[in-house]
């Protein structure tokens, strides 16, 4: 039985999934992650979960993002789909969300039919299994209670591998492997796991670019944003099992940082990668 203190999955399952707001019109609504803005992850699982209400018979195999200004936690957000194409065994669709009237992000996204073709993979690298390791999310409210802060729960829990935080590693490696799963059993509709799948997805991402600089989340001189973000699903998951997050950081220049990440099942099989490039500006205080 898993701690409820701990967790608010079904508060972000309910998040994710968008009301109509007209044709190919759908309303979500925003939470709190700690800050005034609104939480990249809940953007990008929203909108996929918007274009997937266009396209029933077919499941998303990639997915292309550009945040444009942060989002307000406080107000909803209107997601507007465009139909761009239907193929025989393709459909693209194109989404924009609203907040005030002004753009703060689109998204690409394609659809495929189910289909059986030439498969490989690179293979899995070695890790821990998650059973063995503790958990980061109590790990989280431990430190908050005794700091005296706001404790903000998660919809997963997340297994880091060697000793690191989910949001620092004091090795300066510019790589990181996290497990992560949802705490409890999931509806069996995919779209449930590749929206949350979504959502998880910027949890501590960027943040692995930092690691090599020995700079923290949380630093005041430290201005942090995701600036564009992809997903590529290869085979199916679910987010009630383990999952693999192998993540690492090959570049920061020029103010910004990418981070690319292979994400595996617990049987081996390589389900998604991921790609993020994200705004890390460290400025230096004024004597």
């Amino acid at each position: 039985m898993f701690d409820t203190s701990l967790y608010n999955t079904p508060e972000i399952l309910d998040l994710l999934t968008l009301v109509p707001g007209g044709t190919d019109r759908f309303i979500g609504q925003s939470h709190f992650m700690g800050s005034p803005n609104v939480f990249g992850g809940q953007v990008l699982g929203q909108a996929l979960h918007a274009a997937a209400q266009t396209v029933p018979l077919r499941r998303a195999h990639s997915l292309h993002s550009l945040f444009i200004l942060p989002g307000n936690h406080r107000l909803p957000i209107e997601f507007e789909v465009e139909r761009v194409r239907d193929g025989g065994s393709f459909s693209t669709r194109r989404v924009v969300a609203f907040q005030e009237g002004k753009r703060i992000f689109v998204m690409s996204a394609s659809f495929q039919d189910d289909e059986v073709g030439l498969s490989h993979q690179k293979p899995m690298p070695q890790a821990p299994a998650p059973d063995t390791l503790p958990s980061a999310i109590a790990g989280w409210k431990a430190r908050a209670e005794a700091g005296g802060r706001q404790f903000v729960q998660a919809p997963a829990d997340f297994r880091v591998v060697g000793g690191a935080d989910l949001y620092g590693n004091p090795s300066r490696e510019t790589g990181k492997q996290v497990w992560v799963r949802a705490p409890m059993p999931l509806p069996d509709a995919p779209l449930v796991h590749e929206a949350l799948f979504a959502y998880l997805s910027d949890y501590s991402f960027l943040v692995t670019a930092l690691q090599p600089h020995g700079v923290m989340l949380g630093d005041p001189r430290l201005q942090i944003a995701s600036l564009d973000h992809t997903i590529w699903f290869h085979r199916p998951f679910r987010m009630d099992q383990w999952l693999l997050l192998c993540m690492d950081s090959p570049n920061a220049s020029g103010g910004r940082g990418l981070v690319l990440a292979s994400v595996y099942d617990q049987q081996g099989q390589l389900v998604a990668t991921m790609a993020q490039e994200g705004l890390m500006r460290v400025r230096e205080k004024k004597g």
